[in-house]
């Protein structure tokens, strides 16, 4: 009988003889192993590559995890909760090789569990032949072969693996047209170094797009980017503030001796009163005046000007290059793939890692209307992330604040037209009504101390939206309609 060592080695060199890439991803999403066929294709060293963590995102990490985090496997895979059900399953697994290409392979997945039914990790074999792909097209895969998520999570690999990573930037992510022209206007930005006006409503990532942009521009330069807030600025702030940052830091003397030259980040610049963006021409015109300027606004400068709301000469000094950013509710098809980039933004930090939304999750995040944008989004997906137990977040992992602003949106939708004010409180009284009942588990009397009322008045209030139901025209049935055992006195 063969030793256990001996078999080992034989299993090793059968993988290292074979062209197919075979890896082993433990519960830590470490790679435990790896064959010499994964390492060159992976274009990473065999000593290197095994023990490399490999994470579910598409954010731009150190050099040998943005080599081998296409490697790894969906996160339901290695975490498993009932290991007894766990079935052999195939992914499509990327290699980022040299100058960003990507190298496309189908792979099997096979759950490993030990005889008390742990789940110690997975093993993946991937064909030797990789997959004919377009780079702009992750539609060019067989449908059949990914879930939502992982068609999200390839889409966000090819936007990783284009010429510039500032394309990671979650305000650019996206398929939209609108997403193709907001990059297309960020690179000219970028190529062009002119004075930038960055245009886009309240939470749509203005500032994040500026530092972005700015660090793309000044790439081992030197050059600061120097924040106000005209939002708070009077007339003596703006002053006093330009000079203390031009004073401290011998911007002058700089520019002139070393060639570099610093940047205004002006904040909220269409806030400004007319007297301080007067004080704030008068820099402009000075003929030595040593900074340059990137600024945010909520509206066009050149419209408030025609306006003759904003002083035309700011206006249009400002708005040199303009990048134009909309309301999240204008580019609802890059939501599924913004969401999916928000969710693995943060997969390195997190103890358990997450591969995306259920399909009604994603249905609500596309029709709500995100009246605070990206950063409702962003806020929204990190409550959940925190609360769900599993690899995907559920419905019921979202916010009781994204909940009820989705509820009132729809209630809001529905009488457009005409709103009858009774039946719009009515409404509102039988959803709070039904929450209490589901936390209660249905026990009245703990629904009744939820609500803040007595148990006479709930079983009242239930015999009138009973009543109520049977009045109203037939609806189809959902999980919030009232179920008529609640009327019974189990209680």
């Amino acid at each position: 009988m063969a030793k256990p060592n001996s078999s080992l080695k034989f299993l090793a060199r059968l993988f290292d003889r074979t062209l197919s890439p075979v890896y082993v991803v433990n519960s830590d999403y470490v790679i435990a192993y790896a064959n010499e066929s994964c390492a060159r294709w992976v274009g990473v060293e065999l000593g290197s590559l095994v023990s490399a963590t490999c994470v579910y995102t598409s954010q731009d990490l150190n050099e040998i995890q943005n080599r081998v985090q296409g490697l790894c496997p969906p996160p339901e895979t290695l975490e498993q909760l009932d290991c007894v059900d766990a079935t052999p399953r195939s992914f499509v697994a990327l290699a980022i090789q040299d100058n960003d290409q990507k190298s496309w392979r189908s792979a099997m997945i096979c759950p490993l569990i030990d005889a008390d039914l742990n789940h110690l990790g997975v093993l993946v074999v991937c064909q030797p032949q990789e997959l004919p792909n377009d780079p702009d097209d992750t539609q060019a895969f067989d449908p059949g072969r990914f879930d939502d998520a992982e068609k999200l999570h390839a889409a966000l690999a090819n936007i990783r693996t284009q010429a510039d990573r500032i394309y990671c930037l979650e305000s650019l992510v996206g398929t939209s047209p609108f997403a193709h022209r907001l990059r297309r206007q960020v690179t000219t930005s970028i190529e062009t170094n002119a004075d930038l006006l960055i245009v886009g409503p309240q939470g749509s990532g203005k500032e994040h797009l500026s530092r972005t942009i700015h660090s793309a521009r000044n790439q081992n330069r030197g050059s600061e980017l120097l924040p106000v807030h005209c939002s708070i600025a009077d007339q003596e702030l703006i002053q006093q503030n330009i000079k203390d940052i031009v004073g401290s830091r011998s911007a002058i003397s700089r520019a002139g001796a070393a060639g570099e030259q610093d940047w205004l980040l002006l904040l909220d610049v269409d806030r400004l009163g007319e007297a301080a963006q007067n004080e704030l021409l008068g820099f402009f015109q000075l003929p030595d005046f040593p900074l340059r300027t990137i600024a945010t606004s909520s509206v066009s400068l050149i419209e408030l000007a025609e306006q003759h709301q904003y002083s035309t000469d700011l206006a249009h000094h400002l708005s040199t290059f303009t990048v134009e950013l909309v309301a999240l509710s204008k580019r609802r098809s890059d939501i599924p793939v913004l969401a999916q980039a928000l969710i693995e933004r943060d997969n390195f930090r997190r103890d358990r890692q997450l591969s995306g939304f259920s399909n009604r999750v994603m249905q609500q995040f596309i029709e709500f209307d995100w009246p605070e944008n990206i950063d409702q989004l962003n806020r929204t997906i990190q409550i959940a992330a925190r609360t769900t137990s599993g690899t995907k977040i559920d419905e019921s992992d979202l916010p009781d604040e994204f909940h009820q602003a989705l509820r009132a949106m729809q209630i809001g939708t529905a009488v457009e037209s005409e709103i009858v004010l009774d039946r719009y409180l009515r409404e509102i009284e039988k959803e709070l009504v039904v929450r209490a009942l589901k936390q209660a588990k249905g026990n009245k009397t703990k629904a009744a101390r939820l609500l803040g009322i007595s148990r006479p008045k709930l079983l009242r209030r239930l015999q009138f939206f009973l009543a109520d139901s049977f009045e109203a025209e037939p609806m189809e049935s959902s999980d919030d309609d009232l179920d008529p055992s609640a009327f019974e006195e189990l209680d």
